[in-house]
């Protein structure tokens, strides 16, 4: 009979007894306790907050890879120019006739408020891509101001860079006993083309008709256009503060069957209502998606038989990134919207101004 196999375990020592699990962490002590699911999530957390150990959040991610990505494809653009050679476009001349009418001068300080029915609608891309317009067509300094109280995404549309909310801008005016320039702009953050913008507001609840009023009239005294990137709905109280002070409005109307048969009813209501009727408007349509079933240009067409001036905005992959927003990157077509659009609301700002 052969002999029982020895037992490997038999001379290695009293079998190890596992720490409880607690809050130490390995390195701690020669007695550290076991980490918990709860230890490494606040790890995972401080690591995100603490910039120094190179944790990328996923905006900066995704405007890193994307922000530079162009709406047409090498072969789209390549046909595109083949087509030119043996066509006549008149887009050129388009959008200098609308870049002559937003270099136009202005008396003082143009509001220009960006408003929406609905959420989705694609406001904060129209706020970016007209400011970035103004920024890129004006040779003054151009400010837009993100008044969303849900944390709006316009300063992450014009750069991506740490700003102050309109709530801490309002508050920062109101304490200076003196204002310029300098000053005014230090409470901003600087994008390309002299364009300087708020950052995302946390507190959630309305400016008030003080801080409003503080916040416009500071900044009118010295951008000579202002885009305002308006809350949700005309009926919340900053949207009708900001259109109390508007020179001109842009609303805007997603590329829906619901959201265009809204907004048709709804401008039909502007033109007659006491007050909003004073306020000159401009629509766009915006396609928000890639496959949607209406197209953009034929509802912006629909749009202007009731009496109101739209343009349309194609839905393009660089605009759809999500992140910072470049002109010459987006769809030519959207180009040229961006300008007409910008070119429409200046003119009737000018031409009505503020009650």
């Amino acid at each position: 009979m052969s002999a029982a196999p020895l037992d490997p375990w038999n001379d290695a020592g009293p079998a190890p007894v596992r720490p409880r699990a607690g809050t130490g962490r390995a390195g701690d002590s020669d007695d550290a306790l076991w980490s918990t699911r709860t230890d490494l999530r606040q790890d995972l957390h401080r690591a995100q907050d603490d910039p120094s150990v190179g944790f990328e959040s996923v905006a900066a991610r995704v405007q890193r890879d994307y922000s530079r990505r162009p709406a047409l494809t090498l072969w789209s653009r390549g046909w595109r120019a083949l087509g030119a050679l043996w066509g006549h476009d008149r887009t050129g001349d388009r959008l200098a006739s609308s870049a002559k009418v937003v270099q136009s001068p202005v008396t003082t300080g143009r509001r220009i408020a960006v408003v929406s029915l609905r959420g989705g609608a694609g406001k904060t891309v129209v706020s970016a891509l007209t400011a970035a317009t103004f920024a890129a067509l004006r040779p003054e300094p151009v400010a837009a101001l993100d008044l969303d109280p849900a944390c709006g995404s316009l300063g992450l549309r014009l750069g991506n860079r740490p700003a102050p909310g309109a709530d801490q801008i309002a508050a920062g005016l109101a304490s200076l006993e003196t204002t310029t320039f300098d000053s005014v702009t230090a409470l901003m953050s600087p994008g390309s083309n002299d364009l300087y913008y708020t950052g995302p507001r946390v507190t959630g609840r309305a400016l008030g008709e003080a801080a409003a009023t503080t916040l416009l009239s500071g900044l009118s005294r010295y951008f000579p256009v202002t885009v305002i990137d308006c809350p949700t709905g005309p009926e919340h109280p900053d949207t009708a503060a900001v259109l109390t002070r508007a020179h001109a409005a842009v609303f805007v109307v997603p590329a829906t069957a619901a959201g265009v048969d809204e907004a048709a009813g709804y401008l039909r209501h502007w033109q007659s209502d006491p007050f909003l009727s004073a306020i000159p408007v401009v629509a766009a349509v915006v396609g928000t998606s890639r496959n949607g079933v209406l197209d953009p240009l034929a509802q912006a067409a629909a749009l202007t038989r009731i009496g109101v001036g739209a343009v349309a905005l194609r839905h393009d992959r660089h605009i759809g990134g999500g992140v910072g927003i470049t002109l010459p990157l987006i769809r030519p077509e959207n180009r040229l919207a961006a300008a007409e659009l910008s070119a429409q609301a200046l003119a009737a700002a000018n031409t009505q101004g503020a009650r």
